[in-house]
């Protein structure tokens, strides 16, 4: 078994600090391009789903009003937003373009993730843990969704890389401690949860004896929280946007092992086995440095405790099970967790698997459990870039069913029972060009001229006089998984009663289009 640590000024690759430096670049760069091509491949099969039009609804809003809807709800998704305004201004809303930044981001975040494997624990575990970035269920999943979570990866990856280069720095500059500040308050406005990183953080500061150190660092950290103290405020203020996580199981044991970050049953008793050994190993190679210190009285092997860079194993063991930790805790007393929120921990997974990976002899073995982690990968992968892999969501079906059969001038109707996330009438939102012409006959105000995310509509009962202008009506009902293929019934009965009979029903994988025609 190899060494638990590079010691400091140790050479991790080999040869002279530039020849070092250039092959650490060439590999970040190969395996960051390696992570966006993963993730952006197939990203355009899937519907869109609801926090994704969301996203696409927020974005296509004039700043005044994206700026007036943040004051009410997603101020935590403000920044993303903000950025997606401009990028959908260039490149339009197609559910490739949307997701393509998030393809980008990971591929950051896996550059990031190679450089820190290397610079903490050698090449080899850099490379290692490069190639578990790229296949991770969690990161290819984010990596083909038009959310945030991507991007607050990349964020708190480099912001750590950052975090390492001062702790090794003999006297880094009052400069460089202001960026990690910035840094982190960053962090805060891309996703408010990776915040949470400021625990790994301080774990691995306070692991060095230098009180300098941990001084500044402090002071860094309340700089970042002054910084972050709107989006602090606005996300605590509009926490009850997300009270409806009190009444779902979501921090059940399948979630927290499997869904949280490794996709599927196979990989995650890998990757789970993996990290557990992991930190046993680094535990046992700390214990036997801890007693010959005691034994010896060593000054050498007293020095390898209190290195002056962090232990890799400490700092992704806290950055992966810490973070979880205080979001359970924090859950236990006002409803706050979902799995897609831990998205940030993502990369200290892949660095815990690429550093056992790394100690593992004979390497032959390294390379039958890097093939198994790869191949046990490819089931989420596949699941993950198939039409209705995104929340089960059939908009695309839906659109296309009311673009090959709806012609201009006659109304839609959208189920108005479902949760936001499952609203069909997002699914105008997010083929728009396929209900082109239509009537929406419930509209009472489009969401760009509301507070929330979404559009206000009356019930049918109040717009009867609306149908008068109209003889074809299409409804799109939410067809719920537990009823099996029977679709929900809403407001049939009011159309009945204004002389509307079924015409035609078409059956979706999620939904039912209906054609209903008066007299």
């Amino acid at each position: 078994m190899t060494t638990l640590h590079a010691r400091p000024g140790t050479s991790v690759g080999g040869g002279s600090g530039p020849a070092r430096r250039s092959r650490l670049t060439a590999s970040a760069v190969g395996f960051g391009v390696a992570g966006t091509v993963v993730s952006l491949a197939g990203s355009w099969i899937p519907s869109l789903w609801g926090d994704e039009v969301t996203s696409v609804l927020s974005a296509e809003r004039s700043l005044p009003s994206l700026f007036r809807m943040l004051g009410h709800v997603d101020a935590v998704h403000g920044t993303y937003y903000l950025f997606l305004h401009f990028w959908v201004l260039v490149f339009g809303a197609s559910p490739f373009s949307v997701r393509f930044p998030s393809a980008v981001a990971v591929g950051f975040m896996v550059a990031g993730v190679v450089v820190l494997g290397t610079r903490l624990a050698g090449a080899r575990t850099g490379i290692l843990a490069g190639i578990v970035a790229v296949v991770l269920p969690r990161v290819t999943y984010m990596g083909e969704e038009a959310r945030s979570y991507a991007m607050s990866a990349a964020c708190v990856v480099w912001l750590t890389v950052l975090l390492v280069s001062l702790i090794r720095s003999a006297s880094p500059s009052r400069r460089r401690w202001s960026l990690y500040a910035f840094g982190l308050a960053a962090c805060a406005y891309v996703f408010l949860f990776s915040l949470l990183i400021a625990a790994a953080h301080g774990v691995a500061v306070f692991a060095s004896s230098r009180r300098e150190l941990r001084r500044r660092w402090l002071w860094a950290v309340a700089g970042a929280v002054l910084l972050a103290i709107p989006v602090i405020g606005y996300g605590i203020a509009e926490s009850g946007q997300i009270a409806f996580l009190a009444n779902r199981d979501a921090a059940a044991p399948h979630t927290l092992l499997v869904t949280q970050w490794f996709g599927n049953n196979e990989f995650a008793i890998l990757a789970w086995g993996i990290v557990v050994a992991a930190l046993v190993v680094a535990g046992v190679g700390w214990r036997r440095r801890h007693v010959a210190t005691v034994t010896t009285g060593s000054p050498a092997v007293a020095d390898s405790l209190t290195t002056a860079e962090p232990h890799l194993v400490l700092l992704a063991a806290v950055w992966l099970l810490g973070s979880m930790a205080i979001l359970l805790g924090a859950n236990a007393i006002h409803a706050v967790y979902s799995s897609r929120y831990l998205s940030f921990a993502a990369p200290a997974a892949a660095l815990l698997i690429g550093w056992l990976l790394a100690r593992v002899r004979p390497a032959w073995i390294a390379g039958v459990l890097v093939a198994a982690l790869v191949g046990t990968a490819g089931i989420s992968y596949a699941a993950e870039r198939t039409p209705f892999a995104k929340n089960n969501s059939d908009w695309a079906q839906v659109a296309a069913t009311i673009q090959a059969h709806a012609k201009p001038g006659q109304g839609i109707l959208f189920d108005e029972s479902t949760r936001p996330s499952r609203a069909p009438r997002l699914a105008m939102h997010g083929y728009p060009a396929a209900f082109a012409g239509l009537s929406d006959i419930a509209l009472r105000s489009p969401w760009y001229d509301t507070t929330d995310w979404h559009d206000s509509t009356y019930p049918l009962s109040q717009v009867t006089q609306r149908l008068l202008a109209v003889r074809t009506v299409w409804l799109v009902e939410y067809r719920s998984p537990s009823a099996g293929a029977v679709a929900d019934t809403w407001d049939l009965a009011t159309l009945a009663n204004e002389g509307f009979r079924v015409q035609h029903r078409y059956q979706e994988h999620a939904s039912v289009v209906i054609e209903l025609t008066r007299g």
